[in-house]
């Protein structure tokens, strides 16, 4: 990381959050490898790369594929050199009962939530270990860690292991110059919810009747999601940090509405 300009790759980067994330990077003049399975999005986002003074490579990847992982770094690095800066933001859920999830939506979910985390953060490694170069491994995780989410288990338990993930190769990787950071996020606004569509309105019912039992911070917050922007914010402050700082863990909530966290009148 000797230089300002650092090389990224964004996994999930067509969308939501991988977008915002690319922007910030982009203002900073860095060199930014989209990756995604919509190579129509990806195309405009590059575009918007650009304007905000960064630049920008494109490629399909599906993270749940491992000749679709190597394939987008050996083109990436061709256009760009090894990534010192890898955002593993691809991310999917469905909620529902877990007797009633389809195993093929099962299997998705982990593979791409967990077993494409490691696959790409193995595959951004191998470059970086063999040319000795320090830099910043990020994983988008969820604080349904924290606070579990009744008919989205499998959602929680592959952040839960993703978070473990974290913990043990930033471990394994001291002394290299190269960190691993959780961003754990709240509600957020994104296109997260985009595979929601086909699920029976009654089950997304019954989805958000047992958060709110849960009494989680969704609740409290009366719907109020974090911008896109906030969470990008926060990914960059902690790759951005002088060498010698480790930001472990990044938690982002939406604040309470100053209305409804009010003492009631004669209180």
């Amino acid at each position: 990381m000797g230089s300002n300009v650092r090389t990224a790759v964004i996994t999930g980067s067509s969308a939501g959050l991988g977008v915002a994330i690319a922007l910030q990077m982009a203002e900073r003049g860095w060199h930014v490898s989209l990756g995604a399975r919509r190579e129509d999005r990806l195309l405009e986002v590059a575009a918007e790369v650009r304007t905000r003074g960064g630049s920008a490579f494109t490629h399909v990847l599906d993270v749940t594929d491992a000749d679709s992982i190597d394939r987008f770094f050996e083109a990436s690095e061709a256009a760009h050199g090894p990534a010192d800066v890898v955002v593993n933001n691809a991310g999917a859920s469905r909620p529902g009962p877990l007797s009633e999830q389809d195993p093929a939506w099962l299997r998705t979910e982990v593979e791409t939530n967990l077993l494409g985390a490691l696959w790409v953060t193995r595959r951004a490694l191998i470059p970086m270990r063999a040319q000795g170069l320090t830099g910043d491994i990020v994983f988008m995780s969820s604080d349904s860690v924290r606070n579990p989410r009744p008919l989205q288990v499998t959602y929680g338990a592959t952040k839960a292991a993703l978070e473990n993930l974290s913990d043990g190769l930033s471990l394994e990787l001291e002394g290299t110059g190269i960190r691993c950071t959780k961003i754990r996020i709240g509600p957020a606004v994104s296109e997260f919810g985009a595979s929601w569509a086909g699920v029976d309105p009654q089950v997304l019912e019954q989805t958000f009747a047992g958060w709110r039992r849960a009494a989680l911070r969704d609740a409290r917050t009366g719907g109020v999601l974090l911008p896109a922007e906030t969470v990008a914010q926060a990914v960059v402050y902690a790759v951005e940090q002088p060498r010698g700082v480790l930001v472990d863990t990044v938690e982002i909530q939406p604040e309470v509405p100053v209305e409804a966290a009010a003492p009631e009148d004669g209180a």
